[in-house]
């Protein structure tokens, strides 16, 4: 079994994997297409209330007034995701403690001040990882985080080869 040196998360740790986790989020494919229907929803109103003449004549503007909406929340959730995921590492005591990760070919052993536990690789729905985190989903917004910096090279490999067959 791998496993790392034992070490606490710190805020930076979690304001990288909530940015993985929201990046993720943003690009499944449920979601792709609810935002999809609600600015095709969103157009449709506006062409309604401008005119389908006037929409049409105007429509490089249509489309940038339709985007406005959603542009703002995304600038919201970039602004607010790092702050918003320093004071949950403040408030949440259960991050702050030290960890131990493990894994082997039938899941993820974690030991903390809380205890020991395996969870098995068919628990987890997916995975994702970027060059900071590797966060693996036990539901679309509950995920256990990895921070890359407590890995080494090897470690790294052989956590993604563990991890190939999650979510398949």
């Amino acid at each position: 079994m791998e496993r790392t040196e034992s070490f606490a998360l710190v805020a930076d740790d979690v304001v990288a994997a909530n940015g993985l986790y929201t990046l993720t989020s943003l690009r499944q494919r449920k979601v792709l297409i609810a935002w999809t229907c609600l600015w095709l929803g969103f157009v449709a109103f506006l062409t309604f209330i401008d005119g389908v003449d006037r929409a049409l004549a105007s429509w490089p503007m249509l489309l940038g007034i339709s985007l406005l909406p959603f542009l703002a929340i995304l600038l919201v959730v970039w602004i607010m995701g790092p702050i918003s995921a320093r004071r949950m590492f403040r408030q949440q005591k259960s991050l702050q403690g030290r960890l131990v990760y493990g894994w082997s070919d039938a899941g993820l052993h974690t030991e903390s001040e809380y205890g020991s536990f395996d969870i098995p690789w068919s628990h987890f729905i997916r995975w994702a990882e970027d060059d900071r985190t590797f966060l693996l989903f036990e539901s679309d917004r509950l995920y256990r985080m990895v921070p890359k910096r407590v890995l080494t090279t090897d470690q790294q490999a052989s956590l993604r080869r563990a991890l190939v067959g999650v979510g398949g």
